[in-house]
């Protein structure tokens, strides 16, 4: 017996990562982050130090420069996020070719006849402030070309049910700063 997808958003988390596609970023005092945003570089912006680059949540519908994984602690902070009000360095998977695994939101069913288009995810949205991770979701309605992210399987897992809302998949974005010179907001300021 298929038991229903539960409506649980964690966000992107990377498929398969190694460290090394990873990296040191600066955030400024601006947005709230948490574990699994996607983020995009700040043009022309570095840390006080002028040696790591200046990240923010990206745009819904933009291209992105990688996903939150890890965060910095910050001395005498007791949440596990970054608050609007801090600013702090955070762990980045910035390689263009890793995938991530994400939720839907339910606004459609999506099925393998969608496989290789472009979906965006739900608009901004600040992370579960008790758990610290992304509340972010694809935006199951919003197939398009041009679009951020691309499907690329559906998670295989017992516990996914597929043909159902909520379903997880496997995406890897189709809007990359590293990748897409003419992509809409690089370095968005």
């Amino acid at each position: 017996m298929a038991y229903p997808n539960q409506n649980a958003p964690r966000g992107f988390s990377p498929v398969d990562v190694r460290l090394e596609k990873c990296h040191l970023y600066y955030k400024s005092a601006s947005v709230q982050l948490g574990i699994g945003d996607p983020v995009i570089r700040v043009a022309d912006s570095a840390d006080p130090s002028g040696r790591y680059p200046a990240i923010t949540r990206a745009t819904t519908g933009a291209a992105i420069s990688g996903v939150v994984v890890g965060l910095q602690p910050i001395p005498g902070n007791t949440h596990n996020y970054l608050k609007a009000a801090d600013a702090g360095y955070v762990i980045v998977c910035d390689d263009p070719n890793v995938e991530f695994i994400v939720q839907d939101n339910g606004a459609a069913i999506l099925t393998a006849a969608n496989l290789g288009q472009a979906i965006d995810s739900v608009a901004a949205i600040d992370c579960n402030v008790n758990t610290g991770v992304s509340k972010y979701q694809l935006d199951a309605a919003a197939l398009a070309s041009g679009n951020t992210w691309i499907l690329v399987r559906c998670e295989d897992n017992p516990s996914n049910n597929v043909g159902s809302t909520y379903q997880r998949w496997i995406v890897k974005a189709a809007l990359h700063t590293e990748v897409n010179a003419g992509a809409t907001n690089i370095l968005e300021t």
